[in-house]
């Protein structure tokens, strides 16, 4: 299976201008762990929850500080023609829990490990069962 199968499509982004607080308030807003930071449609970083919280705990001001100052920029993507497993090799390769979809350098989806978990498993589960059902 590939991750253009399961990937979320629905992206939440801002400008690389747009405070941190604008963005925090938009990640509550849209229910959302992370935005991803573009220029356009293309990717230039991500800033996740816990970035913000982080952040915040060191005292700097969130209505004046841009996001583009706090977010992500050597961001891990894979294109959307990945295998699922291979994606969930890169994710633990690189200690990371969200991977943004990336093609023709345009971000086109996003994949978590909530997302990846249930996949991998009824990969695994219909493997055994294919097993199973050759030996017998």
């Amino acid at each position: 299976m590939l991750i253009k199968e399961i990937m979320q499509t629905k992206l939440v982004c801002v400008k690389p201008e747009t405070t941190v607080r604008e963005a925090a308030t938009k990640m509550r807003d849209d229910n959302v762990g992370c935005v991803m930071i573009t220029n356009a449609t293309h990717l230039k970083g991500f800033v996740t929850d816990r970035d913000i919280a982080c952040w915040l705990s060191e005292g700097k001001n969130p209505d004046t500080v841009r996001v583009e100052s706090i977010m992500r920029k050597n961001v891990v993507t894979a294109p959307p023609d990945t295998d699922v497993f291979e994606a969930g090799r890169l994710m633990s390769k690189n200690r990371i829990r969200r991977l943004p979809v990336v093609e023709n350098g345009i971000v086109c989806g996003i994949l978590t490990t909530s997302d990846l978990a249930p996949v991998i498993e009824e990969e695994i589960d219909n493997f055994l069962h294919l097993e199973e059902t050759h030996r017998h």
